[in-house]
């Protein structure tokens, strides 16, 4: 089978360091003989998280019951109040919140305005934004819309792994709705890296394998953009998990979402390479 990488694919830079600055507060860890934690999933990928509780770390979500010792932050970052106590239980805090969540936090911050946050409910990055020291309205679609009341000048922010056609009627809805809205940000600019990417791809192949975890947003969007383009296009979260009609195509697409592996990515391409 020929396999086509995508031209941009796997881990953006943000999650890359965040990666990194797991592997190095357990190494700092076994030094010092402290232990070490990892705030909920650094980033949405089974693999990477896999990986860094087989070098000794452990997943934490609360300072209570565990002894002090270094706690590295998500990717998609905390609430400022889940970050006080473990700074007030003595825990040294690493912090690997991916920048652009930081931009988005300090965004909500330094607002003048009422604020919106657009994103989906429960979403890891959405409750830290919410977490972030204001009140806001949360908009996941365009009904959402109904509850803010008109006349008043909003700021909002944006999950930065959002879709972005849902984002669009968003937008559109609240125009109609007389809403005025001053958009802080938008989705993240290595998602949309990667779903341009991907769209380059469908004429040149009969079918599409994203690789990543279905936990993660990013690449279910990146899965869901292959589907609107008219392909067949299959989620794949690991090597054995590569389905057998996928192997009926004599040519694919690969990609993968940005918390995917590079090790991850490059085991599903040279398994498709052999088509078995």
């Amino acid at each position: 089978m020929r396999v086509v990488l995508s031209d941009a694919y796997g881990f953006c830079g943000g999650v890359r360091d965040a990666v990194r600055r797991a592997h190095e507060a357990i190494r700092e860890a076994r030094e010092t003989g402290l232990p070490c934690y990892v705030y909920g999933d650094i980033v949405h990928s089974k693999a990477v998280m896999d990986g860094l509780l087989s070098e000794g770390a452990e997943r934490i979500v609360s300072p209570d019951g565990h002894l002090p010792g270094i706690v590295v932050i998500r990717a998609h970052g905390i609430t400022d109040g889940i970050r006080s106590s473990f700074t007030m239980a003595g825990f040294t805090v690493i912090d690997a919140t991916c920048p652009v969540v930081l931009r988005s936090q300090r965004l909500l911050r330094d607002s003048g305005r009422r604020t919106i946050i657009i994103g989906m409910r429960g979403h890891s990055e959405i409750l830290t934004l919410q977490g972030s020291g204001r009140e806001s309205y949360l908009v996941e679609s365009p009904d959402d819309l109904s509850a803010i009341p008109a006349g008043i000048a909003y700021d909002a922010v944006v999950q930065t792994t959002f879709s972005l056609p849902v984002l669009q009627m968003i937008k559109e809805k609240a125009m109609q709705l007389g809403l005025e809205i001053r958009y802080l940000n938008g989705i993240c600019p290595a998602s949309s890296e990667r779903r341009k990417a991907l769209s380059s791809l469908a004429g040149r192949v009969e079918a599409i394998v994203v690789a990543g975890d279905r936990a993660s947003r990013n690449t279910v969007e990146l899965w869901q953009e292959g589907k609107r383009l008219g392909l067949p296009c299959f989620l794949v979260s690991s090597v054995d998990g590569i389905p057998d009609e996928v192997l009926a195509f004599s040519c694919v697409g690969l990609t993968a979402g940005s918390s995917c592996p590079d090790t991850l990515v490059e085991g599903i391409r040279r398994r498709l390479a052999d088509g078995r």
